[in-house]
Order: C-alpha cells, then sequence, then structure tokens
C-alpha cells in the first residue's frame, strides 16, 4: 500500500511539474525547435547512445571478470538492454537492477555479489560524473560556476566519496562496526554482508579492474553530456559545451532523487533554471529536456524485443557463461 501511495505521489509530482511548465510558455515555441531542427544531428545522438549501452556493459563485464565470473558480453549486452528498457518504463530504475543481478546472480555465484557488482557499477559510475562536474565547475567561468546548487552538490559529493575512500582503504573498519552491532547474532544478514565483503575485498586485490572500470566510467559520462549537447545541436539551440559539461551532470544527480517519475518533471524543471542562467528561453530548456529523455526512452524499447526474445526462449545470462 505504501509503495503504491509512493508511486502515485511520483506520478502527481511529474505531471504536475510537466503541466505548470508547459503552462508557462508558448507551446508554438517548444514545438518549433523540433520542427525546425537539424534533424539529420540526431544520428550523432543515437550512434553516442549506442556507444553508451557497449562501453556499459564493457565496464559491467570488468567488474564481473574481476570476481571470477565470465559470461559472455553478447548476453550482458542483452541484459543492459532490458534493464535499459525496465529503467525507463518502471517508476524507478531500481527495476533494471533487479534484472541485472538476477541475470548475473549465476555467475557472480550469488545474488548478493550480483547487487554488490551492480551498486559498485553505479558508485564509480557516479564518481565519474563529479569528477567531470568538478573539472567543468573549476574551469568554467563565472556564469557555469553559478549554477544553482554547483557548489553545495560537489561539496557534499566531495565528502561521501572521500568517507566511501576511506572505507575501502581500511578493510577491518566495516567489519570491527559490523562486529560491535552484533550482526553475528542475525545469521541471515551476517551471511550477506560476509558475500558483499569478500567481492570487496576481492577488488581490493585487483585494483587494476577498478581503474580500467572508472575510466570507462569518465567516457561514458563525457559521451553522455555529448548527447545532450548533440540533442541541444539537432534543436538549433545554442547551448555552450562547457556549460552542458557542469549542466547535464547536475541535472543527472538531481534527478538521481527518487522524489518524481524516473525525473520528469524534476529534470525539466532543473533545466528551466539552469537555461536562464546561462541566458537560455525556458522553451528552449523544454523543448531540450522532453526531447532528450524521450529519445532515450524510445530508444530504450530496443530491449522490450531482447526481452520478449528470452522469455520465449526461457533464457536468462548464466546459461552462457563463458
Amino acid at each position: 500500500m505504501n509503495r503504491s501511495l509512493l508511486l502515485v505521489v511520483k506520478l502527481v509530482l511529474s505531471v504536475g511539474l510537466l503541466v505548470y511548465l508547459l503552462r508557462s510558455v508558448d507551446l508554438s515555441d517548444v514545438f518549433r525547435h523540433v520542427i525546425e531542427g537539424d534533424h539529420p544531428v540526431f544520428v550523432v545522438a543515437v550512434l553516442i547512445y549506442a556507444t553508451v549501452v557497449v562501453l556499459s556493459t564493457m565496464r559491467w563485464k570488468i567488474l564481473l571478470d574481476a570476481l571470477g565470473a565470465s559470461p559472455t558480453f553478447k548476453t550482458l549486452c542483452q541484459s543492459y538492454m532490458v534493464a535499459s528498457f525496465f529503467n525507463n518504463f518502471l517508476p524507478s530504475n531500481v527495476g533494471g537492477d533487479v534484472v541485472r543481478v538476477r541475470d548475473a546472480a549465476k555467475a557472480a555465484g550469488s545474488h548478493t555479489t550480483s547487487l554488490t557488482v551492480a551498486v559498485l557499477d553505479r558508485v564509480i559510475g557516479f564518481v565519474a560524473l563529479y569528477f567531470i562536474a568538478a573539472t567543468a565547475f573549476l574551469s568554467g567561468g563565472s556564469m557555469v560556476r553559478a549554477l544553482a546548487g554547483a557548489r553545495v552538490i560537489l561539496l557534499g559529493l566531495t565528502a561521501l566519496f572521500i568517507v566511501l575512500g576511506a572505507i575501502f582503504i581500511r578493510t577491518g573498519l566495516v567489519t570491527a562496526l559490523v562486529e560491535r552491532l552484533g550482526l553475528r547474532r542475525f545469521p541471515w544478514a551476517y551471511e550477506r554482508f560476509a558475500s558483499v565483503q569478500t567481492a570487496v575485498n576481492s577488488y581490493r586485490a585487483r585494483k587494476v579492474a577498478l581503474i580500467k572500470a572508472f575510466f570507462l566510467s569518465l567516457i561514458l559520462q563525457f559521451l553522455g553530456v555529448a548527447y545532450f549537447f548533440m540533442v541541444a545541436r539537432a534543436l538549433k539551440i545554442p547551448l555552450e559545451f562547457g556549460a552542458a559539461l557542469l549542466m547535464v551532470p547536475l541535472c543527472t544527480l538531481i534527478q538521481a532523487i527518487p522524489i518524481s517519475f524516473n525525473g520528469w518533471g524534476l529534470r525539466e524543471g532543473v533545466y528551466v533554471v539552469y537555461f536562464n542562467q546561462v541566458g537560455l528561453p525556458r522553451e528552449s530548456a523544454l523543448a531540450f529536456s522532453i526531447v532528450a529523455a524521450g529519445l532515450v526512452v524510445f530508444l530504450s524499447i530496443s530491449g522490450m524485443f531482447v526481452w520478449l526474445a528470452r522469455k520465449s526462449h526461457g533464457h536468462d545470462i548464466s546459461s552462457e557463461s563463458a
């Protein structure tokens, strides 16, 4: 019942924000960007999206291989496409992660270990996003650095990643805390903690895999910004790339807050604020945000066909481990 209520609240917030924003502009100006846009440029954006899928699969495989799991690239890619479909058509990104965790569980040794890999995959992605945003903030002009929330978000993430780094380096820190809390009294929970700890220790011994995953993440996040930039170019919106390098990561981080339906409404509102700060009209912001997000949703439908094909063959990723 609580989950249903939360979903309703998210839907109401997303729809309410979108209606409010769309009613505050002349819709003909929003549509003009799409109608009069440089449509061939969208092909570049689609190619960037496809590249992101491939590189994201490579990063996931690197992290799995480091634990001794060896699913094939093909099956991982199929799983990633299905997960992307669920991410865009379910109320949160958790649905996509459930697909990935379930698919890789046998190859990873357990659902807990597979979940650990999925969480680490996301954390590395956010760290890379932070690095790009921080670099853009430090190297950008005063207008870019003045983007709403930039300092607070980056300072907060700096503190968070310092803490996570310390936990990763200090091998006994979490174990000591767990022992102090008496988790051994709960065998089910302690067994899962032990599985997570084993996976983390494996990565401590295989730092090369983490370095490879991080550099791939930097490329991925840069391509993510490039995707939005190309959408802006396709819509003939004069968004500066330097501004996009900070604007897109900040918006991505903000929309990760689970208060709306997959970021809809919240994302558009953030871009309206940011576009206004760099001297661009809100009509451009709405066209930019809705088209960029809508194109991702459309492209992720390919994952639905992969999912249907897998269901018809009773296939999962563990059956094709190499």
